[in-house]
């Protein structure tokens, strides 16, 4: 290999530890603050459902166990195909309501649509957008997660990293990879540029005024990647995500198996590469040599790819054997990567019975 390219893949390697391990350090200073209020904001916690019968009665019931004084909990129903509407109202009490979707206008995806609906129905002082297959782990969950809020520094908003549960971990477990090695979380509201930025949609919170004065969702209405975009929308804005570990409080179960996460990330990992197809190309390229072709020729590349992978695992509770099958792990990131250009170039990208992400290129 060429000593220069070895130079290359060695910063990259060496850049992506060093960030690793000061989020790694940083999570848990955080986890050793006893943060507490004097009164806790109102809150409305918002959930976006399609087809979700399966996941929907869980995050409920743990809704309902929350200790938290003042706290609404709004669904809607985006014209799901099962049982989701009938769960709803089964549900309804004068904390837990239900908005029934109506067709989706044009130019908008589904999940922005129903968040935006979502965030005009909302009492709360704080907005706390969930995704309908997540779930709260213990009764004090949602005031833990008010009171580090209330304690996040001034201009800011918060994302949770979440408990990752569910199967298909070999490719769940590469979105801790990917959010604890490239974001530099550690720096907090000094994050230099608005691409370094970004949300994780399961889980993320914003003062009820900032988002009237900016309505994100809006924003990105025809985003298949909202979640990044509206961090870098925000941040642009002067109001920087934080990442918050939620990890106590906050589990996602994510998929069913192999193939449902397969298609999970299919349908937006394209638009996480880049705007176009061409842009992806590049992108997944460049993935590719560092942490592919750098490892298969020189054996300290592999060594560094597992360590790495070794720490976010550990940070985000991985069993031994997902880590033990680290190169599988990124071979299919690269196969679904190929696999979501393809289709997003022939708009073909299917999900939860919607066509999404058809090219305009």
């Amino acid at each position: 290999m060429d000593p220069y390219l070895i130079g290359v893949f060695a910063f990259i390697h060496a850049a992506y530890h060093l960030n690793a391990i000061a989020n790694g350090i940083w999570f848990h200073r955080k986890a050793l603050r006893k943060e507490s209020v004097s009164a806790l904001p109102s809150i409305s916690v918002l959930v976006p459902a399609r087809n979700e019968e399966g996941n929907l009665p869980r995050l409920v019931r743990s809704f309902q166990a929350q200790n938290h004084p003042d706290a609404e909990l709004i669904v809607y129903d985006d014209l799901s195909e099962d049982a989701t509407w009938t769960i709803i109202q089964q549900f309804q009490s004068n904390r837990i309501s239900g908005i029934k979707g109506s067709e989706l206008p044009q130019g908008w995806v589904g999940k922005v649509h129903a968040c935006y609906q979502l965030s005009l129905s909302a009492t709360g002082r704080v907005f706390l957008f969930l995704d309908a297959d997540t779930e709260f782990l213990s009764p004090s969950a949602l005031k833990r997660m008010c009171e580090r809020f209330a304690h996040r520094p001034d201009s800011t908003i918060l994302t949770g990293m979440t408990l990752l549960r569910g199967k298909g971990q070999l490719i769940v477990s590469m979105v801790g990879n990917l959010i604890l090695s490239a974001i530099p979380w550690w720096l907090e509201k000094r994050v230099p540029f608005a691409f370094l930025s970004g949300v994780n949609g399961q889980c993320w919170m914003i003062e009820k005024t900032d988002y009237r004065k900016f309505e994100p969702h809006l924003h990105v209405k025809g985003e298949v990647l909202e979640d990044i975009k509206i961090g870098r929308y925000l941040h642009g804005k002067g109001l920087v995500p934080v990442l918050d570990d939620v990890r106590k409080d906050v589990a996602v179960y994510m998929y069913t198996g192999f193939f449902d996460a397969w298609k999970g990330f299919q349908k937006n990992i394209s638009s996480m590469l880049g705007n176009s197809a061409l842009s992806s190309l590049a992108v997944l390229t460049i993935y590719a040599a560092v942490f592919c072709y750098a490892p298969f020729v020189n054996i300290w590349f592999l060594v560094s790819m597992y360590v790495l992978k070794n720490t976010t695992d550990r940070i985000t509770h991985q069993p031994w054997l997902v880590t033990l099958l680290t190169p599988l792990s990124h071979l299919l990131t690269i196969l679904i990567s190929l696999d979501s250009i393809i289709k997003r170039s022939r708009g073909r990208i299917q999900w939860k019975g919607r066509i999404i992400g058809a090219s305009n290129e």
